[in-house]
């Protein structure tokens, strides 16, 4: 039965006259303590795709990318929403920290159960994604900075320099939350000074799905947005390009994986692998974008 259905169905029985009684028993300890703990390692996942994607499909894709040190448990939810069921907090930890994910070029959003873990009240729009921040200004290049620019992103997490924690070279590059039921920034304006011109800021995106090039937001291709006409011959310029995704530093992406035909490998955990895709992303030119007036 559909989840929402079932939901509604609790729902218009609670309301019944002639509703059996319910018995309401507090949980004792143990079977309180055993729950919490198992619900501390799992994860609810949500696929941000107009595909179908299997149970089968996405649990290949779990034992096989994210290579878990015990086999992770998946189970459907239904609406392309799976609950994850890990052996360890340490496994769901690393998956947490290392995203984003994406299986078939979608991403995939991950929630932490609160409570008693009602995945129906889950929004999957708070997703944490590697950032870079171009033509920052020089004397702006500092974890201070990074922090009040990732606030204009987002909620900002933490800046991308494990050594040191802080800004060197033309990029800065930092972790933010971004709601991803949103359209992307493109690009943030900063004004350091109120007698000089506005300097803008071009922000690029790390290990990165596919995203709707006209609205700018996740979940569906440019051919499926609402916000275009199928047989319309003048389309709106396109406002979004392969410019805003860009590889990591060290040239990999994370789970563009070709489906494996064996069982997963033992040899520990191995999160990303090498991809010829947008290895030699160039930043584009202004004549190359439009900046509209705001965002």
């Amino acid at each position: 039965m559909d989840p929402k259905a079932l939901s509604d169905l609790c729902y218009v029985l609670a309301l019944e006259d002639d509703a059996e009684e319910v018995v309401v028993s507090n949980l004792e300890s143990d079977l309180r303590t055993a729950g919490e703990k198992k619900l501390a390692c799992s994860l609810v996942a949500c696929i941000l795709t107009t595909k179908v994607i299997t149970r089968e499909s996405f649990s290949l894709f779990v034992q096989n990318v994210w290579r878990t040190r015990a086999i992770v448990g998946v189970e459907s939810l239904g609406e392309k929403k799976f609950i994850l069921r890990f052996a360890s907090e340490v496994d769901q930890r690393r998956i947490i920290s290392n995203g984003p994910w994406s299986i078939e070029n979608s991403l995939i959003a991950l929630e932490i159960p609160q409570g008693l873990g009602d995945y129906t009240k889950m929004n999957f729009n708070r997703i944490s994604f590697c950032v870079q921040l171009h033509n920052v200004p020089i004397f702006s290049m500092t974890k201070e900075m990074g922090a009040v620019l990732g606030s204009m992103l987002g909620e900002f997490e933490e800046i991308l320099d494990i050594q040191s924690r802080d800004c060197v070279g033309k990029t800065l590059r930092i972790r933010v939350i971004i709601d991803a039921s949103k359209p992307l920034k493109r690009f943030l304006n900063l004004h350091l000074d109120a007698d000089k011109d506005t300097i803008i800021i071009l922000v690029r995106y790390e290990r990165f799905p596919n995203l709707c090039y006209a609205c700018g937001i996740l979940g569906h291709p440019l051919r499926e947005c609402p916000s275009r006409m199928p047989l319309q011959s003048d389309q709106p310029k396109l406002l979004f390009g392969d410019w805003i995704c860009v590889s990591n530093s060290n040239g990999l992406e994370q789970g563009r994986t070709r489906r494996s035909r064996g069982p997963p490998s033992n040899s520990g955990p191995s999160e990303i692998r090498p991809s010829s895709r947008r290895t030699t992303a160039k930043t584009p030119t202004p004549e190359a974008m439009s900046y509209p007036s705001s965002r």
